[in-house]
């Protein structure tokens, strides 16, 4: 009798740590029961320690993927941002002939809805060399008056 009425008292205040009409996580069944093992007894004290040490190593682990997760996806978000920022969502380039019109196409593309800009750009490959070593480069170039418009 002695332990069904020591379950009821501690049911009874547990009962107060939740709002009225909500749902605890857990059964008070199961917090009476974690507690009595959580808690460190005469000889058992050791007990309590590793179980001590076994959720606070289980709360860093958890802790660094989510630190880590949010660093990454904070890149990853930068980095988009950055290439896109430096090639264009769309490049038009001719197939059989050379663009000759190219500013009336660029006014022509800006009309469209949804376009933020469209720019003029030559594109073209070429060698630099230094006395270190060359290397293969892409040069872009654009005109003067669209500088302001990028980014």
């Amino acid at each position: 009798m002695a332990l069904a009425e020591t379950v009821k008292e501690r049911l009874a205040g547990l009962s107060g740590l939740f709002k009225r009409g909500s749902t605890p996580p857990f059964a008070a069944f199961e917090w009476i029961i974690a507690g009595r093992y959580m808690r460190a007894r005469r000889r058992g004290g050791g007990v309590s320690v590793v179980a001590f040490f076994s959720v606070l190593g289980i709360a860093l682990g958890v802790a660094t993927l989510i630190i880590v997760l949010s660093v990454m996806n904070g890149f990853r978000t930068e980095l988009l941002s950055k290439i896109v920022g430096i090639n264009g969502h769309v490049f038009v380039t001719p197939i059989d002939k050379l663009f000759t019109d190219y500013v009336d196409l660029s006014d022509r593309l800006s009309k469209v809805a949804g376009v933020r800009s469209a720019i003029p750009l030559v594109e073209g490959q070429a060698f630099a060399s230094s006395p270190y070593g060359g290397s293969g480069v892409l040069v872009r170039g654009i005109r003067g008056e669209d500088i302001g418009s990028i980014g």
